[in-house]
């Protein structure tokens, strides 16, 4: 019985963070595409592979791609190339690509980015704070953040196409 009620207690717990961390601002994927412009929230999180934290304050000038993926994704694995691809194209351009790895073993992270050849950095969301803060319900999901730190439409939901990634770049280039 005791074994019974820490799993519940956990369980309720688990959950209880989980609502508070996608309820508190999960805004931001619904007024993105409900066509809106809003501020990205600030974040400083370890980087996946190498040492010290990336904040997102140390991007502002750039547009940036961020990309919210997790190394058991398959949708994640299937979109990883065209990812590549379209961070070489933009390189030098004012665009950088950032990967945030949802609620993982870090291990398991730094595996998928050498298995997948990611040369661009990723972010560790440990706990999922800024995965709920923008309102993420799956990955992988992609937002455009313009170079005044906005999050600009569109939002996009699932495998990442070459023609929809350019499109997003172009319009967070333009704002």
């Amino acid at each position: 019985i005791r074994v019974l009620a820490s799993v519940v207690v956990a369980a309720l717990l688990g959950l209880l963070v989980w609502d508070m961390a996608h309820s508190s601002g999960g805004k931001i994927a619904r007024e993105v595409d409900k066509g809106q412009i809003v501020k990205a929230p600030a974040f400083s999180l370890p980087r996946v592979t190498g040492q010290g934290k990336l904040t997102l304050a140390s991007l502002r000038g750039k547009v940036v791609v961020l990309n919210f993926w997790a190394s058991d994704c398959v949708p994640c694995k299937q979109e990883q190339a065209e990812l590549n691809k379209a961070a070489d194209r933009w390189a030098g351009k004012g665009v950088v690509f950032l990967g945030m790895d949802e609620i993982e073993v870090r291990s398991f992270a730094q595996k998928y980015m050498q298995r997948y050849h990611v040369a661009y950095p990723s972010v560790a969301d440990g706990d999922g704070s800024i995965a709920g803060r923008f309102g993420v319900t799956g990955t992988p999901e992609t937002f455009f953040i313009d170079r005044k730190g906005r999050v600009v439409p569109p939002h996009i939901i699932s495998i990442a196409k070459p023609s929809a990634l350019d499109a997003g770049i172009r319009r967070a280039l333009s704002t």
